[in-house]
């Protein structure tokens, strides 16, 4: 390591940026009125430049640079500078990551949560894309089964995370008393905000074939699937698409569940999803036809006596006016299989 980023390393975080700004900074700007915003905006985007001269100027020094830049990402994030976390983030995905070894749980972990609480379009997508890639890495540490395992468990707390915060704001939601046009619209866009957060971390659990946790830890919501009858805000639709994301990967073999979770997870959500599905057909990236295809696959795998207590439930719905996904095939299935049985 060199000295230079040893002394950076050696003191606290806010002393550093004060350091650094003044080290590079003043020469520039000592003309100039610090209370301004974009003056100090920009002496942090310098800082931001020595960190990235640090990382790429000697391989063995990166990994200790790589460490430092995170201390700055909690600074910048309190001092709500969007676009130097977003610099910061997008000088991260151009690291070889290759060079960091042991720390690597942990600069997914910090990653992962910065990118769960930025609520910027662009800074999300710019930290996704580097989770994604940082997992995908092939000569990362992940690569070998006690660190896939140990990531896994990264992402499901996280996902434990994002489901208690679900749950409180229901609950919230709930209290509140609603009338025509009007709804607490910081509530809804916080509900948004998670239920992005949960359908991201699924579609990484999916990918990396370890869902089955996740799928058990919905349909256990059973608190939440009530709260969802007297949440009234446009954002509760959004809920539904984590249920049809579980059907699909469930139907295409995706995710493998034993029958008791499959009937848990019908039992606890399919009663919010036909509240739902009118809503979630206005969706472009809803596709009708594939989740109904996969409910019915769910459903006609389970056994007989299952099928029919949760048709007959399809049926009542269907006779209370209610919009509700299309299950005629896994009807005219069930009825095949129970007199070819009683035949």
């Amino acid at each position: 390591m060199t000295p230079l980023l040893g002394f950076y390393q050696s003191i606290p975080t806010l002393g550093l940026i004060a350091f650094l700004a003044l080290f590079i900074g003043f020469p520039r700007y000592r003309e100039r009125n610090f209370a301004k915003l974009d003056l100090l905006r920009a002496i942090v985007l310098d800082c931001l430049v020595v960190i990235a001269s640090l990382i790429h100027s000697d391989p063995l020094a990166r990994g200790g640079a790589l460490g430092f830049k995170f201390q700055l990402l909690n600074v910048l994030e309190l001092l709500s500078f969007q676009t130097c976390l977003l610099t910061c983030l997008k000088y991260l995905e151009a690291v070889p990551w290759w060079v960091v070894s042991c720390p690597s749980m942990n600069i997914l972990s910090n990653i992962m949560g910065k990118v769960l609480k930025t609520d910027g379009n662009e800074g999300r997508r710019v930290g996704k894309s580097m989770v994604v890639k940082l997992l995908r890495e092939k000569d990362s540490l992940l690569s070998d089964v006690n660190s896939a395992e140990t990531c896994n468990k990264i992402i499901l707390s996280s996902c434990r995370s994002c489901l208690d915060s679900l749950q409180k704001l229901f609950k919230e939601a709930a209290r509140v008393r609603y009338y025509a046009g009007y709804y607490d619209k910081s509530k809804d866009k916080q509900v948004s905000l998670e239920v992005d957060n949960l359908l991201w971390l699924l579609e990484i659990l999916v990918d990396r074939q370890a869902a089955e946790e996740f799928a058990l830890m919905w349909a256990n919501q059973r608190k939440l699937a009530n709260l969802h009858t007297k949440f009234r805000m446009p954002s509760r639709r959004l809920v539904s698409c984590i249920t049809t994301r579980l059907f699909v990967g469930i139907g295409k073999g995706e995710i493998l569940l034993a029958n008791e979770t499959r009937q848990l997870l019908l039992a606890t959500w399919f009663q919010p999803l036909v509240d739902d599905y009118t809503c979630l057909q206005r969706l472009t990236s809803f596709d009708r036809i594939v989740v109904e295809e996969n409910i019915e696959k769910i459903i006609l795998e389970l056994p007989l006596e299952d099928q029919r207590r949760i048709l007959l439930a399809w049926f009542g719905y269907v006779l209370n006016g209610d919009v509700c996904p299309n299950l005629q095939k896994a009807i005219k299935g069930w009825c095949t299989r129970t007199f070819t049985l009683s035949v």
